[in-house]
Order: C-alpha cells, then structure tokens, then sequence
C-alpha cells in the first residue's frame, strides 16, 4: 500500500465516512486541533493538503504527518470503543432497572 493510499485510509478514519468535503473539513479540524503547529505554519494540516492526497495529486506525505494520521485515528478509534463500552453497559444497566421497576421489588428482598 503507498503512503498516499495510507493516508487517506487514516483521513478517512478521522473524518468518518460522509461526503469527501464534509470528512476533509472533519479530518482537518480534528488534526489541527491535536497538532496545531502554531510556531511552524508551513506544516500546519489543510483542507488543500488533504485534497491533494485524496485527488492522488500528491504523492508526498512526510514521517510526521503519517506519525500524527496514526495517532489521531489511533486515539479516535479507542474513544469509538470506550463509547461503545460505556454505551453497552448503561443500556443493560438501563434493562435491569426496567425489569426491577416493572417486578417492584426496587433492589430489595421481600419477605
């Protein structure tokens, strides 16, 4: 697989899979937000550098973007399944208070 394909895998990873314009705006606003490089504006992620990748008009994409790519999808990937976790868990949580409500019995033993 070339580091273009990589990075648009990853690109799409972070944006979500939507509209080309809306997952690139998604994907910029999220790397920026983790790697802004404030002191290096030469470097900092763009809707233009992202296009470019996924209209295959680039064919560069340097160690330390491919680095951020990975870890921002990497660390979105483990919030989507510590979401999911807490998701499942409150929804059986959920189930047994409906069941305990609906028996009356609130959690206690009756005599």
């Amino acid at each position: 697989m070339s580091d273009v394909a990589t990075a648009n895998f990853l690109v799409e990873e972070i944006g979500g899979k939507r509209r080309v314009g809306d997952m690139i705006h998604a994907a910029v606003k999220e790397l920026n937000k983790r790697f802004p490089h404030k002191t290096d504006p030469q470097n900092k992620w763009t809707e233009r550098r992202l296009r470019g990748w996924w209209n295959r008009e680039s064919n560069v994409v340097r160690h330390f973007q491919m680095m951020e790519l990975y870890d921002t999808a990497e660390q979105l990937r483990k919030a989507r399944r510590d979401h999911a976790d807490f998701m499942e868990k409150t929804t059986r949580m959920r189930a047994v208070a409906q069941l305990t409500a609906a028996h009356g019995t609130g959690g206690m033993a009756q005599d």
